[in-house]
């Protein structure tokens, strides 16, 4: 084909969608398949935002500040402030909520492995004395109480110290430091809580009750600690978000008060540039994910699978260009020299016979040398001249080149000529008598005959020698 193409992704990815099949007809940039990329696009609109952004406070900074500018970003700075701590006040109103729950589950989760304890783990054996020790370390922390390792339920449902008192604590007076202080020592008893459970093990004297109940406060437990430490996360990335906030919503109050400064101005054109640079990095990876084609053409190959993974480099499409086709031809050195481009060549083809000639052209010729065992050959690149749909690619072609035509030309064959002297002669019939006559020779044809410039005319009879 005149033009072709073998097409792989750039980077590795999940196909999403396969636009064509084998033998569908493209045009140029149209996409054949394309990868998922909701995560690129999404970056790159989020990219293409901040460069707004940026844009729109270098033109702030080029026009200067002007006084309701200054009232509104004070307001946008309170603003920031009310909405940081309203925001912040809702995650600790959740987590307050969450401990108590917690709280409670953590105490009855206590309260079953005591009872599991006296029913079965009373002496002083391996496993009782390791559910004793891991039982007093939660008492202590949950509940404020030491040594209470073998104290029955009724005992231990009257403690309300520790982490459980820091809640209720919390519950009374919800200040943030209070919240802060209970969060941190009930996530640390609660997993000792989980540890003490898991410490516990089954025999065949448990009732089916008994195994239910310790499954059960397996799953709460863990479910609580997942529960607390999300809402001691969401507070701690809240206050994150509000310094983030406020800091931005300060320092644009203090670059309107200020006013614009030079350095200012550099500065905020430098943001513009990287964000401009961040818009075209994601542009350039949104890009990656699609395969176009890039000519007119028809597909010859299409390997992708909606749903497949595909690594980059590795060719799935191709295509060639449709009805335009090019030969490729390595003419020897002692030729190369008679050859040049926009000679016209007569084309076979091995699939249709030497009776079915096509015309062609001679459209480049390689400057550097291509060595075919050993014997220096020259690419030369020719192009049918008509579209003709019994050229397939991959046909085997013989060529004959016209690399000079003479019109109304004398021609002899070429044997008839010899050379005398460093000249050239024929014999020509002059009646009944022969005459040797100098010539002046031109072209010779692939068809053995020469032209003769000088020396022999139209109508003339010469002589083969033998």
């Amino acid at each position: 084909p005149a033009e072709s193409g073998d097409l792989a992704f750039e980077r590795g990815g999940k196909v999403a969608r396969v636009n064509v099949d084998i033998g569908d007809s493209v045009k140029s940039g149209q996409i054949l398949v394309s990868l998922e990329n909701g995560d690129t696009s999404a970056q790159l609109l989020q990219a293409e935002a901040s460069l707004d952004a940026a844009r729109a406070k270098l033109d702030e900074l080029k026009k200067g500040t002007r006084p309701e500018e200054i009232s509104l970003n004070r307001s946008a700075l309170q603003n920031a402030k009310d909405q940081a701590a309203a925001n912040l006040q809702n995650d600790y109103d959740a987590a307050l909520t969450a401990m108590n729950s917690a709280a409670s589950i953590s105490k009855n989760s206590l309260l079953v492995l005591t009872d599991i304890q006296f029913s079965h783990y009373g002496g002083t054996d391996q496993d009782s004395n390791n559910i004793a020790d891991a039982k007093a370390a939660v008492v202590l922390e949950l509940l404020g109480i030491n040594g209470a390792g073998r104290s029955a339920s009724s005992i231990v449902s009257s403690f309300s110290g520790g982490a459980f008192g820091l809640v209720q604590t919390a519950a009374a007076n919800p200040t943030h430091s209070n919240i802060d202080n209970a969060l941190d020592k009930l996530l640390s008893a609660m997993q000792k809580v989980r540890d003490a459970l898991y410490t516990v093990t089954v025999i065949n004297d448990f009732t089916a009750t008994e195994k239910t109940n310790l499954n059960t406060e397996k799953t709460n437990i863990n479910t609580q600690i997942t529960t607390v430490s999300g809402k001691e996360q969401a507070i701690s990335v809240q206050k994150a978000a509000n310094d983030s906030a406020i800091a931005s919503a300060e320092q644009t109050l203090n670059l309107a008060l200020a006013g614009s400064a030079p350095e200012q101005i550099t500065a905020q054109e430098a943001n513009v540039k990287s964000a401009e640079a961040n818009v075209q990095n994601y542009s350039a990876q949104l890009l990656k994910t699609f395969i176009r084609s890039p000519i007119n053409g028809i597909v010859t190959k299409q390997e992708a699978k909606i749903g497949e993974i595909v690594t980059a480099g590795v060719v799935i499409v191709s295509v060639m260009s449709e009805n335009q086709f090019q030969i490729e031809a390595n003419i020897s050195e002692a030729d190369i020299a008679k050859v040049a481009v926009d000679n016209i060549a007569n084309v076979t083809l091995d699939a249709y016979g030497n009776d079915v000639v096509f015309k062609a052209k001679v459209v480049k010729i390689d400057p550097g040398e291509t060595i075919i065992e050993g014997v220096a050959a020259y690419k030369t690149t020719f192009q049918f001249t008509e579209e003709d749909g019994r050229i397939k690619s991959g046909m085997t072609a013989n060529i004959d080149i016209s690399t000079a035509t003479v019109k109304d030309a004398v021609s002899i064959p070429q044997r008839v000529v010899y050379t005398k002297n460093g000249d050239k002669y024929v014999q020509i019939l002059d009646g009944k008598n022969t005459r040797e006559v100098r010539v002046k020779t031109g072209l010779r044809g692939s068809d053995s005959y020469v032209e003769i410039k000088e020396g022999v005319s139209e109508g003339d009879k010469v002589i083969m020698i033998e």
